[in-house]
């Protein structure tokens, strides 16, 4: 099936590639059209989707969600990237596996999706090593949570499931989870060269940040006040040096020292 740019599209996800692939094989069986993006997802029809969804489901195939594709003009490097991807596997791993349960569009941005993936084990011990090796977390000891962003992405750990938030798509959703499943492991393995951190650190309010701003509301950076710059920042979705004041005034070096410190700290 070939995407046409006014069609309209779902893709449908799934839990796992061992689903995916017994979905794969399962649509081309029945020689339904469909888009292969890779053993984790398809594009297929909007009108079609329900049908897909139903038949997949009386076959015992798992799917993670479904939601509207969103056209993009760099399809083509979409789809290349989507067919060569796969997660790595190590049947000696601490973290065999990652099963993506639930899958739909982000609530703060509908270009961007969210989702809900369970851990194959419970890492909660783990925590406190994740805190020392992944840059900018905030660690909650009496919650057992651990909270980063990377790549624009807001990824929250539990003791046996993960939420990811404002992922770009069903690509950069997985790659994040793959990355996470290597840190994870790879902390593992590491653990007894590791000092645990069990230090509780909050993340500081828009305010915080904002007093060593400017201040000039001039709009410059592209957001309409220094305060909705600030709020950006700490999203991941603005950058220090698209503050013209802080970067060419030389009135606010000491400023531009104090937040590039504080932006390092949350891995931002």
């Amino acid at each position: 099936m070939e995407i046409d740019k006014d069609g309209r599209y779902e893709i449908i996800v799934f839990a796992n590639p061992e689903e995916g692939a017994g979905a794969l094989r399962v649509l081309a069986t029945e020689r339904i059209e469909f888009k292969h993006i890779s053993t984790l997802a398809v594009v297929v029809p909007a009108d079609k989707s329900p049908h897909i969804c139903s038949l997949l489901t009386d076959q015992d195939i798992l799917i993670g969600g479904h939601y509207k594709f969103l056209y993009r003009d760099y399809e083509q490097d979409f789809f290349k990237s989507a067919a060569v991807f796969s997660p790595s596997r190590n049947d000696s791993a601490f973290l065999q596996g990652i099963t993506l349960c639930y899958v739909a569009p982000c609530l703060a941005d509908a270009q961007k999706i969210r989702l809900i993936a369970y851990f194959s084990c419970d890492i909660s011990e783990l925590l406190p090593y994740l805190n020392t090796t992944i840059k900018g977390a905030t660690y909650n000891k009496k919650a057992s949570t651990l909270s980063y962003n990377r790549d624009q992405a807001v990824i929250n750990l539990y003791n046996i499931k993960v939420t990811v938030a404002k992922a770009s798509d069903i690509i950069h959703a997985w790659q994040l989870l793959d990355d996470l499943r290597e840190t994870i492991n790879t902390t593992h393995r590491q653990r007894d060269q590791l000092q645990p951190s069990y230090e509780q650190r909050v993340r500081p309010a828009p305010f915080q940040l904002f007093g060593w701003l400017p201040k000039t509301n001039c709009q410059a950076c592209g957001e309409i006040t220094c305060l909705a710059f600030t709020v950006k920042l700490l999203q991941g979705e603005q950058k220090l040096e698209n503050c013209p004041g802080l970067r060419e005034d030389p009135r606010y070096a000491e400023n531009r020292r104090v937040l590039e410190e504080m932006v390092q700290v949350l891995g931002l």
